[in-house]
């Protein structure tokens, strides 16, 4: 049976989603927009399923629009900039955003003459948030934090940071990428200062393809996609009513089971840290647990290289990653990598641990086991 450790990058669909994704195509096919009863049954199902899903973060529905996912609920958030119509052109990011905001905000530098300003950050993933307090100004338009980074699984304070952002200027845009923590830890976004947050299904045992955008002021947001009108009028496009169903059943399931997984997930990680510097000299551990998501594990091991680990687990169908799965396409290292300055013969060995609802405890010795054999015929045939 496959051990899955990719969780970060997708997961397992639960069951129980799968099977209302499979009996909603089936039997409530209608197009909501449509006047007739199963029209009416679909917007029906639309709007009860995008109560489980506002619920999860503590939102209104009415602040609430489904999206493709992540990516697109990043490029939407950031298209907000749009509204200052020129007269705040400044965008306050970091370099180790995931890919769907760099290389958002690399279009609209391109393309719409947005400036770009990074503010920094420390080697334990913490940012300097003095570095970006002090970068705002008048010319500042919007400012992007990530919730949890989605390769180390740095966590930030975003109710502190927000408040602290909105107190120098109430003007600012505040975007967050919330994928990598909607569903597995607390968000109430009554309690932050952001202006737009993404979120996606596939990161916590939902359906791929579909996710959502929160929006704090509905009636000021710049849609991205024009068309028929639907979700008034913020994003158009016939919705997805299966898919709707699955989403909100999945955060049905995650809302009933959120604390128990965590702590779960906590001990797991926790059991990794512990093990494997017993199995493996000269391992390195990629952020504190403590400052850090647990369902996140990323380490550095000497002398290997991670490609060739990744591929020698899976003939034992045990499944990790290199790192952020939508970034593997990019040459070079990444830039969250840069930013813990880990040594050049560590690099080449980071490797992403992910967890998920499916993750156990029983698992662990076995993988670490597997890790350790690899490491070492790896270091054999490197050092040789």
């Amino acid at each position: 049976m496959a051990v899955y450790l990719d969780n970060a990058a997708t997961t397992k669909i639960d069951s129980e989603a799968l099977n209302k994704l499979i009996e909603t195509h089936k039997n409530n096919y209608g197009n909501p927009s449509s006047l007739h009863k199963m029209g009416v049954n679909s917007e029906k199902i639309y709007k009860l399923n995008l109560e489980y899903i506002s619920n999860m973060i503590n939102a209104k529905p009415s602040n609430i629009i489904i999206t493709s996912g992540g990516t697109e609920g990043n490029n939407t958030g950031l298209w907000q900039i749009i509204r200052f119509k020129n007269k705040k052109k400044k965008i306050l990011t970091t370099k180790i955003e995931h890919p769907s905001v760099t290389k958002y905000w690399e279009f609209l530098k391109e393309e719409k003459g947005i400036k770009v300003q990074h503010y920094g950050y420390y080697n334990n993933g913490e940012y300097r948030v003095d570095d970006l307090y002090e970068k705002i100004d008048d010319s500042t338009g919007l400012v992007t934090i990530p919730f949890v980074n989605s390769e180390i699984g740095f966590l930030q304070n975003i109710e502190e940071m927000t408040q602290k952002i909105k107190g120098i200027s109430k003007e600012v845009l505040i975007h967050v990428d919330g994928v990598q923590g909607f569903g597995k830890l607390k968000i109430d976004v009554s309690k932050l200062k952001i202006d737009t947050m993404s979120f996606s299904s596939h990161k916590i045992h939902g359906p791929k393809g579909i996710g959502g955008l929160y929006i704090k002021e509905p009636d000021k947001f710049v849609p991205l996609l024009y068309g028929g009108g639907q979700q008034k009028n913020l994003r158009s496009g016939t919705e997805d009513i299966p898919s709707i169903a699955s989403f909100g059943k999945t955060c049905e399931i995650a809302s009933k089971t959120m604390d128990e997984n965590y702590e779960k997930v906590k001990r797991i990680n926790k059991m990794y840290r512990e093990l494997l510097p017993n199995y493996i000299e000269e391992v390195i551990f990629n952020g504190n647990l403590e400052k850090t998501s647990p369902y996140i594990l990323n380490l550095s091991i000497k002398d290997i290289k991670s490609e060739v680990l990744i591929h020698f687990l899976e003939m034992d169908d045990i499944y990790i990653s290199s790192g952020s799965a939508c970034s593997s396409n990019y040459k070079g290292i990444s830039e969250t990598y840069q930013a813990l300055n880990i040594p050049q013969n560590f690099l080449d060995g980071t490797v992403r641990i992910s967890f998920g609802r499916y993750s156990n405890e029983k698992d662990v010795k076995y993988v670490v086991e597997k890790i350790a054999k690899y490491t070492n015929e790896i270091r054999k045939m490197v050092r040789r």
